[in-house]
């Protein structure tokens, strides 16, 4: 069984610099506020621009998907689950001896992006 401990990290962060060399599981958790003033053609996408392990996103406890990270950003479209206030979790797992030389862990930004369905005209 592993070591169990719960804390405060400013992220993004690579998972040497908060774990060591330990592989394992961790879950990162995050409170926002929605953005405002969306219009009925504008999707509001979660990006990952950069996570290397395997893990999954949920926002306000509902399942929003999955992903096996490679170095390069992952998005789910999270429009339909968000709320005034909302809580994104981010529970991975990564192998620190499978890769020790590259990044790992959720070490990129993560962002929200607001983008339109409608085609503009020229």
């Amino acid at each position: 069984m592993g070591i169990e401990r719960s804390g405060t990290v400013t992220m993004p962060r690579e998972w040497c610099t908060i774990f060591g060399a330990n592989s394992g599981s961790a879950q990162f958790q995050r409170k926002f506020h929605a953005p405002t003033n969306l219009e009925a053609h504008e999707r509001v996408i979660l990006v990952l621009t950069e996570v290397r392990g395997l893990g999954s996103v949920s926002l306000n406890q509902h399942p929003v998907g999955e992903f096996q990270g490679t170095g390069v950003g992952v998005e789910f479209e999270v429009t339909t689950f968000l709320k005034t206030f909302n809580q994104l979790v981010v529970t991975m797992e990564y192998d620190a001896l499978v890769e020790p030389v590259v990044p790992g862990g959720l070490y990129g930004a993560v962002a929200l992006d607001i983008r339109s369905d409608e085609v503009k005209k020229l």
